[in-house]
């Protein structure tokens, strides 16, 4: 059942990015779709954990609960924020792939931390990884490429970075919730969290000052289309993140990551039929196998 919830995840989690890139490019909205989406999931989970418990909250939650939830909460704010950011500027397919840094992520710093030396598929699986990265953002010089796709290879590269601080965010996030989960329920734990994340979305829209933006959104009749896509988004990530933590209170951190790192692999199908991004697509198909199948290594050596 946990590998069925967890290739869910996946999907879903390709899926939610494919609406973003395509369907909510409304300039300077991506803190209103952060707020929007997030609190519709938070709201959603609340309600059926709500009817299924009878009670709205969770009692007696200890320190090691909330310590979990705020590393879950702010991680995600993080790593959605710059997502978007990166989404907006790169291709799809080019971009996604690169979620499997995470396992890397994982890995490396206890080396030099703690000196923890990987296992030798643990290794391997870095080295097939960072293969694919080098692969994927590798270009031949040629006029053609110089005159057709200049700029869209520094939008790569760009959004490539962004995407840099989204991976790390989620390298560290399944385990902060699992604390969370352990300490609460799969139910409360999803409910509380995208709450939490969406308010911190509505932080950033009144620091930034971007209120009159939310309230076009929320208010204007020629939004409606918007509005409805991004209450859309929200009911995908509702099946996104509940899969998952429904697998993680089911089956070990890794096994359930392992299964995850699927996640480009649904991608690149939605990205080439989809968005059509057929450019480089053999460098593309070389480069995002080799990266799921170096972070599926890693991840499963852990």
């Amino acid at each position: 059942m946990w590998i069925m919830l967890s290739l869910l995840g996946a999907f879903s989690q390709a899926l939610c990015a494919a609406i973003k890139k395509k369907s909510l490019q409304t300039p300077g909205m991506n803190n209103v779709i952060g707020f929007v989406s997030f609190a519709v999931a938070g709201i959603l989970f609340g309600l059926v954990h709500w009817l299924k418990t009878g009670s709205p909250w969770h009692a007696d939650l200890s320190m090691r609960f909330w310590g979990g939830m705020a590393g879950y909460a702010g991680l995600n704010i993080l790593a959605v924020w710059f997502m978007y950011r990166a989404l907006d500027l790169a291709e799809f397919n080019h971009l996604m792939p690169f979620m499997t840094l995470t396992s890397v992520a994982i890995v490396v710093p206890p080396i030099f931390i703690l000196g923890e030396v990987p296992t030798p598929p643990a290794l391997l699986g870095i080295v097939v990884v960072v293969a694919g990265a080098i692969l994927m953002n590798w270009h031949k010089e040629t006029i053609r490429t110089a005159a057709d796709d200049s700029n869209q290879r520094k939008q790569n590269h760009r959004g490539f970075l962004y995407f840099i601080v989204t991976a790390l965010c989620f390298t560290f996030s399944p385990t902060a919730a699992k604390e969370a989960i352990q300490g609460s329920s799969v139910l409360f734990t999803c409910f509380l969290v995208h709450a939490l994340i969406g308010l911190g979305f509505l932080g950033i829209i009144l620091f930034r000052g971007e209120t009159r933006r939310l309230a076009t959104a929320l208010t204007k009749r020629k939004m409606r289309r918007f509005l409805l896509i991004v209450v859309a988004t929200g009911l995908v990530i509702v099946v996104e993140n509940g899969s998952i933590n429904a697998a993680l209170g089911k089956a070990p951190v890794a096994s359930v990551m392992a299964i995850k790192r699927l996640m480009p692999l649904f991608a690149f199908v939605i990205g080439y039929l989809y968005f059509r991004e057929k450019n480089h697509l053999r460098k593309k198909i070389s480069a995002t196998a080799m990266m799921i199948v170096g972070a599926v290594m890693i991840t499963l050596s852990k």
